[in-house]
């Protein structure tokens, strides 16, 4: 089978939807298919490893446009274009000027941005996808988003081509229920986004809830694959239960206030006696110190927490076999029911308790409580008595690995194994409708032989 995968995210680009789609082009290829991928350039952090061909990847340029309104652009972020050589203007707009200046800003944006902010990379993508279908002639496409805009990509490269080709969400578009685009852009997306999935032969998704939404907006079958874990980028020996006095919490990710916020970690560990909290160590390996010392300060937690820079994937891995508890943050909201953060599977592998702070109704929570992984809560006296009981496990050496059946059923082999199936029965029945189609045609020209009836 002969696959081009389209994704604006891919290794060496250490982001979380490089690693799923980075992760599903390994597998393709090891089990002997001839892969493909159509990305681009944008990288911040190159630590995560490329595990196909650097020849079967090209990555296209990528650059914003100014869309030749700079000077607009500058007065709607509040600054004025200075004479050149001159310092920047000091005084801030007045509070009416700048919640102006946000609404218009916004509103710009959301015109100029369309389906995303990633939108430019259709003047490269177009051009590179046309030459790489040329050279490779693949027999599908695969798009995986956010961001939408490659979705658009798939669909005009496979309309102009005549493939096939499905379309993966690890976010919803329009039904993404974090979607905070101005009202009047929601119906213009919903279009949008029927136009582009009109012709795709399958949806994809992470989580049951958003296949539900999928198949309700378009009336197509949608198929659930989680982002799994990969054993192989795990060490192959898990640490042993030790006693001692310290209890060690890790959490690796991205901190965002108010939706991945570990203040209730911070307020239970304020609640917990004076002997039991000089025990406690929380290491965060993430990108945002700032926040999680904010968090912390708001507590008097600071002496117990050390942020750490992000690590490479595999590394990040092996810290994590190596914690004591790893921390789980997630929304407390509502909307994030149907959210299943590609960490939590990790972090199932990893066999060690698990603290989800977040939705408690959640699928994410749902899972982590249904395979006895840990405590899934908002509330600091419940973490402190679980905190309590942790700290008693881990003085009497009792704090070891979960049953390897927190795991069972969740690898990205079993996960992708399920869409190599799904690529290949639109290949199937594509062939076979076209077997069928040709054998109609040739029927329908058959020569009609004489009857002998007209007297001849």
């Amino acid at each position: 089978m002969k696959v081009l995968i389209v994704s604006f995210a891919f290794p060496p680009s250490n982001v979380i939807g490089a690693v799923r789609v980075g992760k599903l082009a390994r597998y393709l290829d090891r089990r002997g298919h001839d892969i493909r991928v159509l990305t681009t350039d944008i990288v911040e952090d190159r630590s995560l490893p490329l595990e196909i061909p650097r020849e079967q990847v090209v990555y296209t340029d990528y650059r914003e446009q100014c869309h030749g309104l700079d000077r607009m652009a500058r007065w709607l972020r509040g600054r004025r274009a200075a004479p050149t050589g001159a310092p920047p203007e000091q005084s801030s707009p007045r509070p009416l000027e700048s919640s102006l200046r946000e609404r218009l800003r916004r509103h710009y944006l959301a015109l100029i941005h369309v389906p995303d902010p990633r939108a430019d990379w259709l003047r490269t993508a177009i051009p590179a996808g046309r030459q790489l279908i040329e050279e490779a002639k693949p027999e599908i496409v695969f798009a995986s988003a956010p961001p939408n805009t490659g979705l658009i990509v798939a669909s005009r490269l496979a309309r102009a081509y005549n493939l096939p080709w499905v379309a993966d969400f690890r976010d919803l578009w329009v039904d993404n229920p974090y979607y905070d685009e101005p009202s009047w852009r929601k119906p213009v997306d919903a279009i949008l986004e029927r136009r582009v999935l009109k012709h795709a032969a399958g949806l994809v998704t992470v989580s049951p809830i958003s296949a539900d939404q999928l198949r309700r907006r378009h009336g197509k079958t949608a198929t659930v694959v989680y982002n799994g874990y990969a054993e192989e980028d795990f060490p192959s020996h898990w640490p042993t239960a030790e006693a001692g006095e310290t209890l060690t919490i890790r959490y690796l990710g991205s901190i965002y206030r108010g939706f991945r916020d570990p203040s209730a970690l911070f307020a239970a560990i304020a609640l917990l006696p004076d002997r039991l909290r000089a025990r406690m160590n929380v290491e965060f390996f993430s990108d945002a110190e700032d926040a999680v010392l904010a968090a912390a300060a708001a507590h008097r937690m600071e002496s117990i927490v050390v942020v750490k820079p992000r690590i490479p994937y595999r590394e990040a891995l092996e810290r994590q076999m190596e914690a004591d508890v790893l921390l789980l943050l997630q929304s407390s909201d509502d909307r994030d029911e149907g959210n299943l953060p590609a960490k939590l599977f990790e972090y199932l592998y990893a066999r060690r308790p698990i603290l989800f702070i977040g939705y408690k109704d959640g699928i994410g929570a749902r899972l982590v409580i249904e395979r006895g992984a840990g405590l899934v809560s908002s509330s600091p006296a419940e973490i402190r008595d679980q905190l309590e009981r942790w700290l008693d496990d881990k003085r009497a050496g009792r704090l070891g690995t979960l049953d390897r059946s927190v795991a069972r059923g969740l690898s990205r082999h079993d996960q992708y194994a399920k869409l190599e199936r799904i690529l290949m029965d639109i290949l199937e029945n594509r062939d076979r409708a076209n077997c069928l189609q040709f054998a109609q045609a040739r029927a329908s020209a058959r020569p009609v032989l004489p009857t002998g009836d007209d007297g001849a």
